[in-house]
């Protein structure tokens, strides 16, 4: 018998042909089997394998998919019976067709989590931007976020429960941040304002405190935090106590921060205020503000005032120093482990080139400025002014006029000391008779300082200023004066106004209430925009008999020696002397992903000890030659310092031993805990001033 074989390397189905004439290679049936595991029992090896079965037809706006729509990737949620996959369809109408899609296998629903078809940009591109050449080969689902990545678009995420806009008028209805793993952060640091406010809050006195925040998004994701402010901390003018031998000037000047903050667009569902001590890397949330109840409105600028009647709340360790979101640009593989979100196989960073293709450069200069502090005085114009508070009285000298001149610029650092004095001028014509025999008197100082912590346009500008207008005092009701006989616990100019006068007058009419032309009245300025003066008028001071309240008596002040001391850097930072710094730049992207510190060949400065006495900054110049580059949207600038911090000590007692030649000084306190035997110290100031060179000392003794 002949020995027939056949086999079916043709790998091919042939029904068109009768069985007997098959040609060798081919078949004419076969079925899908499955070995080692079946799909419905446990019995036997081998058992038919089902196949595949059309379950669903997909389609946009009552239009089928066209034969070029392609799955791109595709992911089996086995827990919950149901299919995603990505569709593609490079011809639908002439057009790109994007879609993210489920279908429930026990429902038979079919669900569009996302339909994409034009981005706005007139491009031709669709947000998901799908291309047939860049398969989605990542795909995890955590709870109800569905999260994939295809090496050509930034990781992205969708939630497969909330209900994404469809298009509207041929644009699609969701943004490209909306799906981004990736979440915006705050573009820049909020703006900090410092106020002083009664009660007096005491939580900003010793505290070096940075501001910043955060942005809330659906499903309770977060963003990085905002770059930080500078430590909201403007320290008081100057002043050695003899008692303590320190700077007791040291504190700040203010005990409220009003914080300014960006709301951000429409994918920002909330804000958290954020600070921290300036030493101390622990993050604590002031407040938590969700933008629809708090009936916030997208990209708007919004003020929190900070106090320290807060409870607050730390934020994990882990957020510390989460400057941006660790996402990568691009990556081939994503999976979840231990349960963190991992890729793989990815592209982070960029390419340090600018958008003509070159090498970026870092050309960018330093040059120190070391200035002087300056004092100008300007001295204010007397006339009379006119009170209606009891009768209509016009008494001489008690409006004050101060002029600026041009050589006074209103910058962030300045201090204004205002000082008065203020005289008997008579009592109104409207007072009760006989008025007190007793008065005032003659010579009632008051000295009014003004810091500015903020850059001021003009003299008009600074006294539209919120700052300006709670510093000076709002009248009652309502305003943040002290009624007159709690006036010494007040810190406004009206309140140090009120409070300096006597409180009985011939022993026993009481201090009452002041005002201009009604009783509880604040210390009233006025400007023009454009002139470059403002005006102070006083309140008249009223007295009261308390055997007989109907008898009111009304005394005016005048005001003689009235001047302003204007010091061009009272409070101003300074870098510090004998020391060297180096100034490096680091440039940022839209989600403050951000290079490392680079420097340039020029970018170091010393400041020598002569310097001691001066505000020493440091300019730093771009050229047009050193372009950014192109993906960069902002940069800063890093300072590092060539030495650390050291204490400051100070004695005002000493005296030399004559026989030995040695010098002892009084230390007490703070002072005698920061010296030890053997330190070497640098004398910056002696009895002849700020001294202009390097003046080193030892420690022999303690």
């Amino acid at each position: 018998m002949a020995n027939i074989q056949r086999n079916f390397i043709a790998g091919r189905m042939n029904k068109s042909v009768d069985e007997r004439l098959v040609p060798n290679g081919e078949y004419i049936d076969a079925l899908n089997i499955r070995m080692g595991s079946t799909e419905g029992s446990e019995i036997g090896v081998l058992e038919n394998s089902k196949g595949n079965t059309q379950l669903t037809t997909l389609e946009y706006d009552g239009t089928p998919l066209s034969a070029d729509a392609r799955c791109i990737g595709a992911f089996d949620d086995g827990a919950n019976e149901t299919m995603y996959w990505f569709i593609h369809d490079s011809d639908f109408n002439q057009g790109k067709l994007d879609m993210v899609v489920s279908y429930n296998v026990n429902t038979t629903a079919v669900v569009y989590h996302l339909i994409s078809i034009n981005d706005g940009s007139g491009s031709g591109n669709t947000t998901l931007n799908f291309n047939p050449e860049y398969l989605i080969t990542g795909v995890n689902k955590v709870e109800d976020l569905l999260f994939f990545t295809d090496n050509l678009n930034q990781p992205r995420e969708i939630n497969v429960k909330r209900g994404y806009s469809q298009p509207v008028a041929g644009v699609d209805g969701f943004a490209y941040d909306d799906i981004l793993v990736i979440k915006r952060p705050p573009s820049a640091a909020p703006e900090v304002a410092l106020v002083t406010t009664s009660p007096n809050e005491t939580f900003l006195e010793e505290r070096f405190i940075c501001f910043a925040y955060r942005y809330k998004y659906a499903d309770d994701e977060y963003s990085a935090t905002s770059q930080w402010t500078d430590p909201a901390f403007a320290p008081k003018p100057f002043e050695f106590s003899p008692e303590s031998l320190l700077n007791e000037g040291m504190v700040n000047e203010f005990n409220q921060a009003q914080v300014t903050f960006n709301t951000g667009g429409p994918l920002v569902k909330g804000i958290d205020i954020l600070f921290k001590d300036a030493d101390n890397p622990t993050i604590k949330i002031i407040e938590k503000i969700d933008k629809a109840k708090a009936g916030l409105t997208d990209n708007a600028e919004e003020t929190f005032t900070f106090t320290n009647s807060k409870i607050f709340t730390i934020l994990p360790e882990s957020e510390i120093l989460r400057l941006y979101d660790s996402v990568p640009l691009l990556s081939k593989a994503q999976t979840v482990m231990g349960n963190r979100l991992m890729y793989g196989n990815y592209t982070e960073g960029f390419d340090l080139i600018d958008n003509d293709g070159n090498d970026v450069r870092f050309d960018y200069t330093t040059s120190q400025k070391s200035v002087s502090l300056s004092t100008d005085t300007i001295d204010g114009t007397l006339s009379a002014a006119t009170y209606t508070i009891s009768g209509t009285d016009t008494p001489a000298d008690t409006l004050v006029s101060f002029e600026f001149p041009l050589s006074v610029e209103l910058k962030a650092g300045a201090t204004l000391t205002f000082s008065f004095l203020f005289n008997h001028s008579g009592w109104s014509s409207g007072s009760t008779t006989p008025v007190p025999t007793e008065t005032n008197g003659n010579g009632n100082p008051i000295e009014f300082i003004f810091p500015l912590t903020r850059d001021y346009v003009s003299v008009y500008d600074l006294w539209l200023s919120d700052e300006w207008q709670e510093a000076i005092g709002i009248s009652l009701p309502g305003g943040n004066i002290q009624p007159m006989a709690t006036a010494e616990d007040g810190i406004t100019l009206t309140d140090v106004y009120n409070s300096i006068f006597a409180d009985l007058l011939n022993g026993a009419y009481e201090k009452y209430q002041s005002g201009i032309s009604a009783i509880e009245q604040a210390v009233i300025t006025t400007a023009a925009a454009g002139s470059g003066i403002i005006t102070f008028q006083f309140p008249a001071i009223q007295y009261q008999d308390p055997i007989t309240p109907a008898n009111i008596y009304t005394e005016y002040l005048s005001i003689s020696e009235p001047s302003i001391q204007y010091l061009s850097s009272g409070t101003q930072k300074s870098l510090h002397s004998n020391r060297g710094y180096e100034i490096g730049i680091v440039y940022m992207d839209e989600f403050n992903r951000a290079t490392p510190t680079l420097v340039s060949e020029n970018n170091t400065e010393h400041f020598p000890c002569f310097t001691c006495s001066t505000v020493n900054t440091i300019d730093v110049s771009i050229p047009t030659t050193q372009l950014a580059p192109f993906w960069a949207r902002r940069y800063k600038f890093a300072i590092k310092p060539d030495r650390e911090t050291y204490e400051t000590i100070y004695s005002n007692l000493f005296f030399t031993d004559e026989e030995e030649n040695d010098t002892y000084f009084l230390l007490e306190g703070e002072n005698a805990a920061k010296i030890t035997d053997g330190q070497r110290l640098i004398v910056k100031r002696d009895t002849s001033g700020a001294a202009n060179n390097c003046i080193y000392a030892t420690v022999l003794e303690k």
